[in-house]
């Protein structure tokens, strides 16, 4: 019951940062921004606190179940983008990616099932590293998504020369261009380690049967397509909109295959 409430509370502290950041970057208003900050920063706090008591409760890492992991991507994911905020001092992606962790916060909510059987394997520690490592890579990808899905609308508005409603409250397209860029290659170490350590881990449990389940297959897709925007970029001079169009295209693929593969077609995966 107290986990229950805690969660939808939750909803409430990230709806209302949510309703700040749109409110601020609307208007313009710095203190609507710094409202957000703040009401952002509240729910994460709350939201690592239930995670806390639902890893008490359950007596391991909240990431064996697809809802599970939805919640603790979506602090993870949240806790990032709040430190590079700070960091840079600029709240034009808050508006766009708290919807984004609403949704799936939502989703985690209403799916969630305390009594969800599970297998044994997946409460052993080497489990629970690997998918952490494959949260942390799916965080850094959802930023650089935003980043690209604001470079893809400010360059449009240049484009057309019609300098809007983008224009006027971005910053520069080599901003979104760096943060994108720099959080694919963080993603990319992160996403490398996480399956890595995945294949080795499957090979000793389900052994053969590990290369029956497509969600290994749509991982080393994620992989590639991760890969050739590294790489495109390192030795093709792949910058700007055609960098920031292979994201969204990981990134569509990378939802996808967290969704709708992990639910309907692997007979072994469940969660990432």
């Amino acid at each position: 019951m107290v986990l229950t409430f805690g969660f939808w509370f939750i909803v409430g502290l990230y709806a209302a940062a949510c309703g700040f950041y749109w409110r601020g970057f609307l208007y313009k208003q710095e203190k609507g921004l710094q409202l957000a900050q703040r009401w952002f920063w509240g729910a994460i706090l709350v939201h690592l606190l239930t995670l806390i008591l639902l890893s008490y409760d359950l007596k391991r890492l909240p990431v064996a179940t697809l809802s599970e992991a939805f919640t603790t991507f979506v602090w993870l994911t949240g806790t990032i983008y709040y430190v590079l905020e700070r960091r840079l001092k600029d709240h034009s992606i808050g508006a766009f990616i708290l919807p984004l962790l609403l949704i799936m916060l939502l989703i985690s909510n209403i799916t969630f099932d305390r009594n969800e059987p599970i297998a044994e394997v997946l409460k052993d520690v080497r489990f629970e590293v690997h998918v952490l490592t494959l949260l942390l890579a799916y965080g850094a990808f959802a930023l650089s998504f935003i980043a690209s899905l604001l470079h893809t609308l400010l360059s449009r508005e240049l484009q057309k020369h019609d300098l809007g409603m983008f224009y006027s409250r971005l910053p520069s397209l080599p901003f979104f261009d760096r943060i994108s860029n720099s959080a694919v290659d963080i993603g990319l170490i992160f996403l490398t380690i996480g399956l890595i350590l995945g294949v080795y881990n499957a090979a000793l449990v389900w052994q053969d049967k590990l290369f029956t389940d497509p969600k290994i297959y749509s991982a080393f897709l994620s992989w590639i397509i991760y890969g050739i925007h590294f790489a495109g970029r390192r030795f093709g001079n792949w910058y700007g909109q055609r960098a920031a169009t292979i994201s969204l295209i990981g990134f569509g693929w990378l939802i996808f295959s967290f969704v709708i593969i992990s639910m309907y077609f692997s007979n072994l995966h469940h969660f990432v």
